[in-house]
């Protein structure tokens, strides 16, 4: 019997909801962050030196959403803004103490999961979930692209 899309995106969808609440929920609840707090954190640690605007670009939110997410984070001391030089009405965004004290916790989980869960997987197959995951990003970026370039 042949599954849908639908159905593999379903059971997908399910297996990494589950996947996230069995392995991160612990973490996340510790700092009370929401998710997305979370997703800006991540999108900050992994992109330095972004802005404001960039995540409200790339997370297609207002840039009032974005301030706000981020007034939150700054007063946990999770982020901090430096202006840029060349721009002194925008700021440079980057991890605060606790982002980074956040960031270090999930690396030491990364080794506890790969010591306890991961390596009870044959690496090829995680390879091969990390390509097409990679391939899913790749398309959603060209189609959300696509529709930028439609309406401007």
């Amino acid at each position: 019997m042949t599954r849908t899309y639908k159905e593999i995106i379903n059971e997908m969808n399910r297996a990494y909801n589950e996947f996230y609440i069995l392995l991160f929920q612990e973490l996340k609840d510790e700092y009370g962050l929401t998710g997305q707090q979370e997703s800006m954190l991540f999108h900050i640690h992994l992109n330095e030196n972004t802005t404001a605007n960039h995540i409200a670009t790339t997370f297609n939110i207002s840039k009032s959403a974005v301030s706000q997410v981020l007034s939150k984070l700054e007063k946990q001391k999770m982020i901090s803004k430096q202006v840029n030089p060349n721009n002194k009405r925008e700021y440079f965004l980057t991890l605060g103490p606790n982002g980074s004290k956040y960031m270090e916790q999930l690396s030491e989980l990364d080794d506890v999961l790969i010591e306890k869960y991961f390596s009870k997987i044959d690496i090829g197959a995680l390879e091969q979930m990390t390509d097409t995951l990679k391939k899913i990003n790749k398309v959603i970026l060209e189609e959300k692209q696509k529709d930028l370039d439609c309406n401007e």
